[in-house]
């Protein structure tokens, strides 16, 4: 089967690799170059982790986790760093409530701990007397750049194709560019409204590296609060912190990126909080496509050719690219269908 990918990011490259594993031919098609800082697939690393306050989503990572020790084991290179995730809040909260509820219904160990056994264990971090932590020990970051790399070159060694610099206009016969496929698939991230007609909204993200005291044992961790703010340890450009708040909206095909000057304020102010003296380094910028109720998209389109689009990863997708990668395979060869995923519809 011939089959036409649009958008290189993290997804779609995902899914060219599953699908050349399979044996068929594969074009992605991206408007871009292959690792642009245009969209959401961009940058060192992202946070992965069973711990969600939506039961849902940590049953779903259970599938996830062996498909990333299978893409190790196929690369033969780590790109999964296990460091465990603080997941703290105030003792009121109810997504922490929510989070421990959902590692005991999943059956997935998980410590708690106070302020001062946090501190103890993790190098100073900080918590206030009226907070409380989970911690749980399958989490970590992966290694996203560098797994943008290794799916482009699986791709290509397979036989596969990535045009890359070429904006396409696909029509419903299956015809891309001037070629025909026998199914499409639509991984487009914020671009992805130019093709079907689903409620995202593209929103500008700040976060930061900081330079600090030496911290070799902290983990990956994330305030359960309003705010959502996390926090990576030094893997070499220092201290990375980042919120899970939304930023303004904007046109991703706008070159220029706004500054979020609150954002990043309130930044500096939470590494002061919970590690003291350190000094900002870096500001970056990156794009969330958001969904409602931060549920990923996945449908299937009234095309004459098999044509399918995944979306709306809203900031938390890159760590299940592997499984959507794996569910585009499924989709396109028919052992599973939209259907099967109606928390995933556009239409629920």
């Amino acid at each position: 089967m011939k089959v036409g990918i649009i958008g290189a990011g993290a997804t779609g490259l995902s899914a060219a690799r599953f699908l050349c594993n399979a044996g068929h031919e594969v074009v992605v098609f991206e408007q871009f170059s292959l690792g642009h800082d245009r969209g959401s697939s961009h940058g060192t690393s992202r946070i992965t982790r069973k711990t969600y306050a939506d039961s849902y989503y940590t049953a779903l990572m259970e599938e996830v986790f062996p498909l990333w020790s299978d893409f190790e084991a196929e690369a033969n290179e780590q790109v999964y760093v296990e460091t465990g995730i603080l997941f703290f809040g105030k003792q009121e909260s109810v997504q922490l409530r929510e989070a421990r509820a959902s590692l005991v219904q999943n059956k997935v160990r998980f410590e708690s701990y106070g302020p001062i056994d946090a501190a103890r264990k993790f190098s100073g971090f900080h918590l206030d007397p009226d907070e409380e932590a989970i911690f749980q020990f399958e989490a970590g970051y992966l290694r996203a750049a560098r797994i943008l790399e290794i799916l482009r070159g699986k791709v290509l060694d397979s036989g596969g194709r990535i045009v890359e610099g070429f904006r396409v206009e696909p029509n419903e016969n299956g015809v891309i560019g001037g070629e025909q496929f026998d199914a499409v698939l639509i991984t487009a991230g914020s671009w992805v409204r130019e093709f079907v007609d689903i409620p995202v909204e593209p929103r500008l993200q700040t976060f930061a590296y900081f330079a600090g005291e030496a911290m070799p044992n902290l983990p990956v961790w994330v305030e359960a609060s309003d705010a959502w703010f996390y926090g990576f340890p030094d893997y070499g450009r220092g201290y990375k912190i980042g919120r899970h708040l939304y930023g303004p909206a904007l046109n991703p095909s706008e070159p220029e990126r706004p500054e979020d000057s609150e954002a990043v304020e309130a930044l500096r102010e939470t590494w002061k909080k919970r590690f003291g003296v350190g000094e900002m380094v870096q500001i970056c910028r990156c794009i969330y496509t958001v969904a409602p109720n931060e549920d990923f998209l996945i449908g299937q389109l009234d095309w004459k050719v098999p044509a399918f689009y995944i979306s709306g990863c809203s900031g938390h997708g890159f760590k299940f690219t592997v499984w959507f990668g794996w569910l585009a395979r499924e989709l396109i060869e028919g052992r599973k269908t939209v259907a099967d995923y109606p928390r995933f519809s556009a239409r629920r």
